[in-house]
């Protein structure tokens, strides 16, 4: 039997960026996926017949370029498209507002709703990329283990300290302050427009279950902005034939080095020896040996499901089972057989289309998430592929890919108080099972169904007419079939204190875990979730560090 020099669990895109740079180094590598697809949240698959749909993921302009070029994905067929608009958000009726990739344009437009804020957006699109630079030093380097700071580690902590002394100390006292605020303050303080700052602010919901007035808000929008320019919105580019292109590109320059990637293979287990991985076993029973065991899975899942409580300490598994892990959003996928309604929609709709008319709109959405009901209003962030490549559906068709926010992963039994409005305990937040969270049931399902529709025909008026077919993807269903706890797309919440060294979580933020040769490589690692590959970059690096 072939022993791996590593055996990777999934195939998400921080996993194959793990697996191709250890093959790179000449490492045996083994990646196994459960399901039939790779790539993960960000894989593209045909769920209507003749069309390829990017089944959750959508946007690629956080990934890391740096990784493109060392893994020479282009030559793999990787392609990028940087539509002419990045975002538009509609504001009911037949208005809108688009910021374009041409900042004059872009002036322009929001000048009709206010001259003071075009006259400073130029200078917040300066500020957030220079904000976001200095991010970066901290994201790309492995978080430091405060508490066991050994004199090799000050060494490896002194790239990121010189890079942060050449920006400027106002720039990083600047950085920390903003920081923790809500992303409602920091707009508050740029600009006077309510539709510019409920687009803007939309940003700050992703990878989170708070609105646009919790603290922290702030750095998400910097966070978001830590990729290709963000043009004063978040990074944002697409790629031809969709998402999955990039987990293809990856599988292919991985391969190219002698990766071997099986799908429709589970792992059941993670063999566990004397306190170290050996390697891992299916669910038909296959057993499968390994120098060490690399886990793209979010922590929960690895520790719980696939190493087993038993063979951890109480302490551990206690702050593992606190990690906040709250799926707050659903996806409605459409055919269309026109675009929709909109003055120069091929244009227009290229980017990211947002029902975010405001920050106040945005705040009462998240305010039906805190007790368990989506939201009667929600913020929808729309993506039109097929505007990027026509090839994804037949001739004529359209596909839209929808996210909304907020459908809360456990909902609250219709007609059910809020905690503390009869006297009652607030409830613990145990793990629910499929059947209890609330959307096995059909009524809730159409229920957002319709309501998501109802919303989106408010702000696109004669959109109703368009739609051949849909597809709903609940937060139970990102679980059940993408293996995502709790819906949560970024294997755990982005709040400040679940970042850096507490990534998953504290003690254990450097990609290792109490088993022996047994890492992390996902979403659930420092620097975080979106599609970054940045915690599959680090983790590579730490794997081929320690085992060197």
């Amino acid at each position: 039997m072939t022993r791996h020099d590593a055996v990777i669990v999934g195939a998400g895109h921080n996993a194959l960026v793990t697996a191709a740079l250890l093959a790179r180094t000449g490492q045996r590598v083994l990646v196994l996926e459960r399901r039939g697809v790779i790539g993960g949240a960000a894989a593209t698959e045909e769920i209507f017949p003749g069309c390829r749909v990017n089944v959750a993921a959508q946007d690629a302009g956080l990934f890391r370029r740096d990784i493109v070029a060392d893994l020479g994905l282009a030559s793999h067929g990787l392609e990028w498209v940087h539509p002419p608009a990045v975002a538009t958000s509609l504001l009911g009726g037949a208005d809108a507002l688009t910021l374009w990739r041409d900042p004059a344009r872009t002036r322009d437009e929001i000048a009709r709703h206010s001259r003071t804020d075009a006259a400073r957006f130029q200078e917040w699109a300066g500020y957030l990329r220079k904000m976001a630079r200095v991010l970066r030093i901290g994201l790309d380097h492995p978080a430091p283990p405060l508490h066991d700071l050994t004199a090799r580690e000050r060494v490896r902590l002194l790239r990121p300290l010189v890079k942060a002394a050449r920006v400027g100390r106002r720039t990083v006292v600047e950085l920390l302050r903003v920081l923790p605020l809500p992303a409602r303050d920091l707009l508050d303080d740029w600009f006077e427009s309510d539709a510019l700052k409920g687009m803007l602010g939309s940003t700050a919901l992703l990878g989170a279950s708070q609105g646009p007035s919790a603290m922290g808000g702030a750095f998400r929008l910097l966070y978001h902005a830590t990729g290709s320019d963000p043009h004063g919105f978040r990074s944002s580019a697409f790629l031809k034939g969709g998402i999955g292109a990039l987990a293809r590109a990856m599988a292919a320059a991985a391969r190219a080095k002698g990766t071997e990637i099986r799908t429709g293979a589970e792992v059941e287990r993670i063999v566990v020896d004397d306190g170290a991985a050996i390697g891992v076993v299916l669910a038909g029973g296959e057993e499968i040996p390994a120098g060490c065991v690399v886990s793209g899975a979010d922590p929960r899942r690895t520790f719980f499901d696939l190493v087993g409580a038993p063979r951890l300490g109480p302490e551990f598994n206690r702050k593992v089972a606190n990690i906040r892990m709250r799926g707050t959003t659903a996806i409605l996928h459409l055919i269309l057989d026109a675009l929709p309604p909109l003055s120069d929609a091929a244009r227009r709709l290229a980017g990211h289309t947002l029902v975010a008319p405001t920050l106040d709109y945005l705040e009462r959405a998240s305010d039906d998430a805190k007790y368990g009901r989506f939201s009667p209003r929600p913020h929808l962030d729309i993506v039109v592929p097929t505007l990027h490549d026509p090839t994804l559906a037949p001739a004529g068709r359209h596909l839209a890919s929808i996210q909304i926010r907020y459908a809360p992963f456990q909902l609250r039994p219709s007609g059910a108080s809020r905690p503390g409005e009869t006297g009652q305990p607030r409830p613990q937040q145990p793990s629910p099972s499929a059947q209890d969270t609330g959307w096995p049931a059909d009524t809730a399902r159409d229920a957002l169904l319709s309501t998501t529709l109802a919303t989106l025909y408010d702000f696109l008026p004669g959109m109703r007419d368009r739609i051949l077919d849909h597809r709903l993807l609940t937060p139970l269903d990102l679980e059940t079939e993408l293996g995502l706890t709790r819906g949560d797309e970024y294997h755990g919440q982005m709040g400040l204190d679940q970042l850096l060294f507490m990534r998953p979580i504290a003690g254990w933020a450097r990609y290792r875990t109490p088993v022996e040769r047994l890492f992390l490589c996902g979403s659930g690692t420092h620097p975080g979730g979106g599609v970054t590959g940045a915690p599959g970059q680090l983790a590579a690096r730490e794997i081929l560090q320690q085992r060197m």
